[in-house]
């Protein structure tokens, strides 16, 4: 029997251009597939911040209106239906401040916590860490507000109630009995922000403790 190579050279070329075009294809429909899953994914997200945001601004609206009670509901559907979105982290920090006003302290910590946590945007993270700091004062559990207000100098040291936090920190320590402390944190603002109000603030408790 005769072979004809020409003919079997030809025909596997054929067979490897047939697999290339199923390969590409098949490329092809994949990276469809994995766009279109994308594109599905960024529309969902977008939907329910869209949602959360809206929700958000229900809730304002009934605390404008006097009702406290579906305001504060609104804010439980939205930590519990849209726990990652910003408006839902937003939703927690008003909780918060609600719960604290009512002497619900630990339920105020735990969404405060969460929020410092994993919070978005990054900017209120640090919104959360001076809520921390003002549920332990009302609280005047001094020990504890000292150290919620350590964690937010050594997080924030640029943020703009940096020097606030600084002052009340100094006052903590006078509260909780650590006069060294509290002189040394005065001496703090001094140095670190000269010629502001809160070094003035400062310079005048250091007269009035010595």
């Amino acid at each position: 029997m005769k072979v004809n190579l020409k003919e079997i050279i030809s025909k596997i070329l054929r067979k490897q251009k047939e697999d290339k075009r199923i390969k590409f294809f098949t490329a092809i429909s994949t990276m469809l597939a994995v766009i279109i899953t994308i594109i599905f994914i960024v529309y969902f997200k977008c939907h329910q911040s869209n949602m959360a945001s809206t929700k958000l601004a229900l809730v304002y609206t009934s605390f404008a209106q006097g009702n406290q009670k579906q305001g504060i509901e609104l804010l439980d559907e939205m930590i519990s239906k849209y726990p990652k979105m910003p408006a839902a982290y937003q939703a927690r920090l008003l909780k918060a401040d609600i719960s604290t006003q009512l002497g619900v302290y630990e339920e105020a910590l735990n969404l405060l916590n969460d929020t410092v946590k994993d919070g978005k945007p990054e900017k209120i993270k640090p919104l959360a860490q001076v809520r921390i700091i003002y549920v332990f004062d009302t609280k005047r559990d001094y020990f504890n507000a000292i150290n919620a207000s350590k964690d937010f100098v050594n997080k924030y040291s640029d943020h703009f109630l940096i020097k606030d936090i600084y002052l009340n920190l100094a006052e903590y320590y006078l509260l909780s009995g650590s006069k060294d402390e509290a002189l040394k944190t005065f001496n703090e603002i001094l140095v670190n922000f000269p010629a502001t109000p809160e070094a003035e603030k400062a310079q005048k408790r250091i007269n009035e403790i010595k």
